[in-house]
């Protein structure tokens, strides 16, 4: 019989249920499809069913176990909501410039997607939600939640929790892709399209005829992996855990990478993954030897077009970051934050205030020492 928690907010008129010996039932994916299509996060990859079942699927005797819980009104028993999660710490880190003064490590609560995938049409249903987790696991000092979008950063809040965006909002970078190919390269300025074409040319005449490899089946991941050990920035990636966590992803339809090979030799690599409408790049490796002739470049343009020929996304998302320079008249820049959400007047609470007012302490300070350093270098120019 799956556990019902008693929350103080039941008068809202949900129930929350556990259910992760339950994720295959008919009617639980039937809901979750349903969610899915109306879900507000950037990282609805990892609330997909078959990321929870590649995650049960591979999960090391050490590591927590994986989540689901159901959200169900009470008056009729629909599903409003399906949360994925799962337990896990991360360090506190105080610093005076870059040095590492205090670390504290803080026992938290992961929701996978970032966004709880829920009905927007139901009021007060998030707060019932947070606050139905931290019930859920006394343990946890706070939720948290990887990569909230800014826009939404204002609905998750609650009665009795304090919401913290460690280390400020930051910009994270995609590329929305067209429905063809050609929309795509009307993107780039002329200039930009012939320099792409001619690194692909030159880096053919250098290293052999060039060919693009889409890493998307079980039967793949061993080329994948051998790609990897030709590589020295993935050399260590290249392990029997690693191939297995791959196969995994393959089986359940998640895996979406890329090799570039020159003559037959591996000379650069994209490690990636997909959810329905969403290429994520999570890694691109090169061959030092042919970083002078922009391979990470070139397999990127390769690989964006062929992903727009072969599928239905609507946007390649890299992550926290700065767009190259290559590909930066085609990247919108999305602002997202780590958001933490843990009990008001707690130490956990207390612990995130004085590490926001500290870091930003320390970002001025770090700010004002390179603005004397460059005085100070200008000021002997001069005298030389």
């Amino acid at each position: 019989m799956p556990a019902v928690s008693r929350s103080s907010d039941a008068d809202q008129g949900f129930e929350f249920v556990a259910a992760t010996a339950d994720h295959d039932r008919p009617d639980v994916q039937a809901a979750w499809a349903r969610l899915l299509e109306v879900r507000q996060g950037a990282e609805t990859l990892y609330q997909l069913p078959g990321f929870f079942r590649y995650l049960k699927e591979t999960r090391e005797p050490h590591e927590a176990h994986c989540d689901l819980y159901l959200i169900r009104r009470r008056h009729d028993g629909r599903i409003v909501g399906i949360v994925p999660g799962r337990e896990t710490s991360q360090a506190l880190c105080f610093r005076l410039g870059p040095f590492r003064v205090y670390e504290h490590d803080i026992r938290l609560y992961q929701v996978l997607g970032s966004v709880p995938l829920l009905d927007p049409a139901e009021e007060g249903l998030a707060e019932f939600v947070l606050k139905s987790l931290l019930e859920r696991h006394p343990r946890a000092r706070a939720l948290l939640m990887q990569a909230v979008p800014e826009e939404l950063g204002a609905t998750m809040r609650a009665d009795g929790l304090s919401g913290h965006v460690v280390q400020g909002w930051r910009e994270c970078h995609t590329v929305p892709l067209p429905e063809t190919v050609d929309a795509y390269l009307q993107k780039l300025s002329s200039k930009k399209r012939y320099n792409l074409s001619r690194q692909v040319r030159l880096l053919a005449k250098e290293a052999g005829e060039v060919s693009l490899v889409r890493i998307e089946r079980p039967d793949q991941v061993a080329m994948l992996m051998e790609g990897m050990r030709a590589l020295p920035s993935a050399r260590k990636m290249a392990t029997a855990r690693i191939q297995a966590k791959y196969e995994s992803q393959a089986r359940h339809g998640l895996l979406h990478a890329y090799l570039l090979q020159c003559g037959g030799q591996t000379v650069a690599l994209v490690l990636g993954s997909r959810s329905n409408d969403v290429w994520h790049v999570h890694k691109i490796c090169c061959k030092d030897e042919y970083l002078a002739l922009s391979v990470g470049t070139s397999i990127m343009h390769l690989a964006l077009q062929d992903t727009i020929a072969h599928f239905d996304f609507v946007s390649a998302d890299f992550g926290y970051g700065t767009p190259n320079q290559e590909f930066r008249s085609t990247h919108v820049l999305q602002r997202r934050g780590k958001l933490l959400m843990c009990r008001r007047n707690g130490l956990t609470s207390m612990l995130y205030r004085l590490h926001g007012v500290q870091d930003r302490l320390n970002e001025a300070l770090i700010g004002h020492v390179k603005t004397l350093r460059n005085r100070l270098k200008q000021r002997r120019q001069p005298a030389k």
